[in-house]
């Protein structure tokens, strides 16, 4: 069962979103919100495993929501544009729905908020953590204790090892949530990195191996806790 959220000023827009989600046995609406000020104060509050997010509000727009919500769940954008569809991936959206939508646009969508939930616990089930990247045509395991870190590469990421580098069809948040943030850290934007792999930090980055890495300033407070 996955707990939804619907954050949208447009009651006909909430209406045909919690139909559809009435209508799917394995949804149900936790709470909706119709001012994102008012959402930002509560959502985690209610543990869900997904909101629905209208892009365009008058208080606050969907991608400012984004950036200052904590511990938001994954996300499906809903818009009547398409224009902040390449924008809004830079965020780590799950899926970026187009108003009118249609039921079977919807459901699929869902669908891969349920694969990552289910990815997610498998790993956290299992003693020995690895996920299966693609390599030409060989599903390759990799575990996590050989990543060094992942760069954010288009609509794909980029996992690097000390030898190899495997480039996969993810975002950034996706491929967090199930490698976990107990190993894993977010350092920027872009990067991602191993924890116990990092060799020193300083003002210009972090260092692993010959590569340096630049922190944000919105991670850098809470990785210099975690490192110290």
């Amino acid at each position: 069962m996955l707990k939804v959220a619907i954050l949208d000023d447009d009651k006909v827009s909430r209406e045909i979103i919690k139909s559809y989600i009435n209508f799917t046995d394995y949804l149900t609406l936790e709470v909706e919100f119709d001012n994102p000020l008012i959402a930002l104060e509560n959502i985690d509050k209610y543990k869900c495993d997904l909101i629905f997010l209208d892009i365009e509000m008058p208080q606050m727009n969907g991608i400012d929501f984004i950036e200052q919500a904590k511990n938001i769940p994954q996300v499906i954008i809903i818009s009547s544009k398409t224009e902040y569809a390449a924008e809004s991936y830079n965020y780590d959206v799950t899926d970026y729905l187009v108003k009118p939508i249609e039921y079977n646009r919807f459901i699929k969508a869902v669908k891969r908020v349920k694969e990552i939930k289910a990815a997610i616990a498998l790993n956290e089930s299992d003693d020995e953590q690895f996920i299966f990247v693609k390599s030409g045509t060989e599903l390759i395991k990799l575990n996590f204790s050989s990543i060094l870190y992942i760069e954010a590469f288009a609509d794909y990421v980029q996992i690097y090892t000390a030898d190899k580098r495997f480039t996969v069809l993810s975002t950034m948040k996706s491929i967090l949530l199930k490698l976990g943030e107990t190993e894993f850290a977010r350092v920027h934007r872009s990067f991602i990195v191993a924890i116990n792999k990092i060799e020193a930090m300083n003002e210009d980055g972090l260092k692993i191996g010959e590569k340096t890495i630049k922190v944000s300033r919105k991670y850098k407070k809470e990785l210099k806790e975690r490192l110290s």
